[in-house]
C-alpha cells in the first residue's frame, strides 16, 4: 500500500470515531426528525375529531344545509351570536343580499385562532359552492373545486425530454445543497482541525520524515473525502429506510419525485471537485494558522463563500438565467452549489457546463499544488505566524 493510501485510511477510521462526526451524521437528521414528528403529532392531536359547528344567515334566499350536518340556518342574526358567545357555534357567517355580485361574506368568531379559521373558510366555501352548483353533476363540481391536476413534460425534437415536477425542481437543488454544505464543510473541517493539531503537537515533524508533503496532504484530502462521502451515504440509507417505512411518504416520492440520472451524475462529479477545492484551502489554511482558533476564523471566510448560493436559493432558482446566477455557477467556490440549482431548473448551455467544471478542475489541481507549497513553506518557519510576503518568497523558492 502506497503511503497516501496508509495515511488516507488513517485518517478515515480516526476521524469515523469522532465524537463531532457521529453527531452531524447522526444527531442532526434525528434530531430534524424529532422535531418534525413532535410537530405532526401537535397538529394531529389539534385537529383529531374536530368539528365545526357553524350557523349562518342567508340574505340571499340560495343557500340550504341539507347535506351539511354541521351548518345550521338562522334567521336572526341576534340569536346567532347569543349561541356563538356560549360556544354553542365556533363561528357563524353572513350572506348579503349583494353576495352574488360582490362575493363578500361576514365571518364572525368568539376568539382569534389562525389554523381554525382556515379549516373553517374552507368548509364554508365547500358550502356555498356545492349550493351555487347544486344543479351540477357532481364531477362538474369537483372540477371546480380542484380544476386543475398539472403535469410538466419538456420536450425536443425527438419527443419527450423528461417529466418535470414542481417538488421535484425546489427539493433537488435544496437537498444537494445542504448535503454538500453539511458534508464538505465537516470533512474540510477535520482536516484543518486535524492539521493545526499535528503542527502544535508537533507530530507532524515525525509524520514527515517518513513521507512528502505531498502523500500527506493528499492522503488527508482524500480519506476525509471519502469520510463526507460516507456521511452523505449514511443520510440517503436512512433516508430511504424512512420513506419504505411510511407508505405515505413512498407514494409521494414514487409519484411526485422524479430525479434524472444526468442530474445526480452532474451532482457526484460536483461534490467532488467541490470537496477537493475546499478541503485544499482548508489544508493551506491550517498550514499557515498557529492555533486551531485562529485557523477556524480564517477558513470562516471562505465558508462564508461556499455557502454564498443558498443566501440566494429562491434567486437562482426564480431566475437561473440571471446574469448573477450564472455567475456563482461559474466561479470555483460556489459553482458546486450554485450550477446544480440552476440544472435543476433549466437547461444549462453546454459551453457554460464545459467551463464551471474546466474551472472548478484546473482551480482543484492549482490549490491543492498551492497548499502544498504553503504546507512546506509553513513549516520552515515554525512557531512563528508567516506574512503574506514570506508566504509568496517561500512558495516561489519551493520548486
Amino acid at each position: 500500500m502506497s503511503k497516501w493510501a496508509t495515511i488516507a485510511k488513517h485518517e478515515y477510521l480516526t476521524n469515523i470515531k469522532r465524537k463531532e462526526f457521529l453527531f452531524v451524521t447522526f444527531g442532526i437528521p434525528l434530531l430534524m426528525f424529532g422535531i418534525m414528528g413532535i410537530s405532526f403529532l401537535f397538529m394531529g392531536v389539534g385537529s383529531h375529531g374536530e368539528v365545526y359547528k357553524i350557523g349562518y344567515i342567508d340574505r340571499t334566499g340560495l343557500f340550504e344545509n341539507a347535506n351539511f350536518t354541521n351548518f345550521t340556518k338562522y334567521t336572526d342574526e341576534g340569536l346567532a351570536r347569543k349561541d356563538l358567545l356560549a360556544n354553542n357555534l365556533t363561528n357563524y357567517f353572513v350572506i348579503p343580499e349583494n353576495y352574488t355580485a360582490t362575493g363578500t361574506i361576514l365571518i364572525y368568531s368568539s376568539q382569534k385562532n389562525f389554523a381554525d379559521n382556515i379549516n373553517i373558510e374552507a368548509q364554508i366555501k365547500t358550502f356555498l359552492l356545492a349550493n351555487l352548483l347544486k344543479n351540477e353533476p357532481t364531477e362538474i363540481i369537483k372540477r371546480i373545486n380542484e380544476p386543475i391536476n398539472s403535469e410538466y413534460f419538456t420536450l425536443n425534437e425527438k419527443g419527450l425530454k423528461s417529466e418535470d415536477n414542481g417538488v421535484s425542481i425546489l427539493l433537488v437543488p435544496i437537498v444537494f445543497s445542504l448535503l454538500f454544505t453539511l458534508s464538505i464543510f465537516t470533512s474540510s473541517g477535520f482536516l484543518l482541525q486535524g492539521v493545526v493539531e499535528e503542527k502544535e503537537n508537533r507530530i507532524i515533524e515525525v509524520i514527515l520524515s517518513s513521507v512528502s508533503h505531498k502523500e500527506l496532504l493528499q492522503g488527508k484530502i482524500i480519506g476525509l473525502g471519502a469520510l463526507g462521502l460516507t456521511q452523505i451515504v449514511i443520510w440517503l440509507v436512512s433516508a430511504a429506510l424512512l420513506i419504505l417505512l411510511n407508505p405515505a411518504i413512498l407514494l409521494l416520492v414514487v409519484s411526485q419525485i422524479h430525479i434524472s440520472i444526468p442530474l445526480l451524475l452532474y451532482a457526484m462529479t460536483y461534490f467532488v471537485l467541490g470537496y477537493l477545492i475546499f478541503a485544499s484551502i482548508m489544508a493551506g489554511v491550517g498550514a499557515v494558522a498557529t492555533t486551531s482558533r485562529e485557523g477556524q476564523q480564517i477558513a470562516g471566510i471562505f465558508s462564508l463563500a461556499g455557502a454564498f448560493p443558498l443566501m440566494f436559493a429562491t434567486f437562482i432558482i426564480l431566475n437561473p438565467n440571471e446574469v448573477l446566477a450564472k455567475a456563482l455557477s461559474i466561479f470555483p467556490l460556489t459553482s458546486p452549489t450554485a450550477m446544480i440549482m440552476r440544472l435543476s431548473v433549466t437547461d444549462v448551455p453546454l459551453y457554460e457546463l464545459l467551463i464551471s467544471l474546466i474551472l472548478l478542475v484546473v482551480s482543484a489541481y492549482f490549490i491543492m499544488e498551492l497548499s502544498v507549497r504553503i504546507f512546506r513553506a509553513s513549516l520552515l518557519m515554525y512557531g512563528k505566524k508567516p506574512t503574506i510576503q514570506e508566504l509568496i518568497k517561500y512558495v516561489l523558492q519551493s520548486y
